[in-house]
């Protein structure tokens, strides 16, 4: 399947977009699938207040996305909303705590910048299921607690891919450092993005650092797989762009049966998350 075409009005949804593309990839783990459906569904949700002022070629995009998710709707209504929630955020962690045991061991190179980003659009695409509500006062305990630890875990991945990337064009060794335990990352007061890229710009007058989104973003037609999938995906050296790193070897994606019927889960106390069963 070709790489959507996103016209530039709507480019915040790029990131997810290309993250369900990527997943659409991945064979090795049955969940890929379901996060897939729900970066195209935040997508969605995050491109239509952007569309409503903007040309065909927005509402053709949309529009494209809407039919996938269509297409997949019979096998994602089996689970419940807690259930692709709890999955979900499973998935952006572990993508998360890959790039972070690299950066700890103090191996930290341009793949794992990239995983680092990877991570943050995951971890954001989880807003769209915390609770309707207009205050954080609201919130039940967890809900808050996930929405706390989610926001800070994506801020801090996009500071440290911002980190690594600028060290290793400067010719620098990235400095190791450890989710938690860095003295120098990103407070909760500064605005996702937005402070990282003032920073990047005050100390590289040049304007010549890679930023995550041009390593990352680009298109498969126009850079083959520049990102890393959860890290249960296995990766080969590829000759002809060494000084990307390890690009992925992806198998065809499978093709599943109609989804069997799962009886509702057993929640054995308030906090349990569910066993999930997958289809075959």
């Amino acid at each position: 399947m070709p790489s959507l075409t996103i016209p530039p009005e709507l480019k915040p949804i790029t990131p997810f977009v290309r993250r369900a593309e990527e997943l659409d990839k991945d064979a090795s783990r049955p969940e890929s699938r379901l996060v897939a459906y729900y970066c195209r569904q935040y997508a969605v949700h995050t491109g239509i207040p952007l569309a409503s002022a903007s040309g065909p070629a927005a509402k053709t995009a949309l529009g494209t996305l809407l039919e996938q998710l269509e297409t997949e709707k019979q096998a994602m209504d089996q689970f419940t909303a807690q259930e692709a929630e709890y999955l979900c955020r499973q998935f952006a962690y572990q993508v998360f705590d890959k790039a972070d045991q690299e950066d700890r061991q103090g191996n930290a190179g341009k793949t794992t910048a990239k995983t680092f980003y990877t991570s943050a659009s995951f971890l954001q695409m989880l807003e769209q299921f915390y609770p309707q509500q207009q205050q954080d006062e609201n919130m039940d305990e967890e809900a808050a607690q996930h929405k706390a630890e989610d926001k800070k875990r994506a801020l801090y991945a996009k500071w440290k891919a911002t980190d690594i990337l600028k060290a290793i064009k400067e010719g620098r060794t990235p400095q190791a450092g450890g989710y938690g335990e860095d003295d120098h990352s990103p407070t909760d007061e500064e605005d996702e993005g937005e402070e990282v890229a003032t920073e990047k710009k005050e100390d590289a007058p040049d304007h010549t650092t890679t930023t995550p989104e041009e390593e990352v973003e680009a298109p498969a037609d126009e850079k083959e797989q520049s990102t890393l999938p959860p890290p249960a995906v296995e990766t080969v050296e590829d000759d002809e762009e060494e000084e990307e790193g390890q690009e992925i070897a992806y198998s065809p994606p499978p093709v599943l049966p109609p989804p069997p019927v799962i009886p509702p889960p057993v929640y054995p106390g308030p906090t349990t998350r569910p066993h999930v069963n997958r289809p075959p």
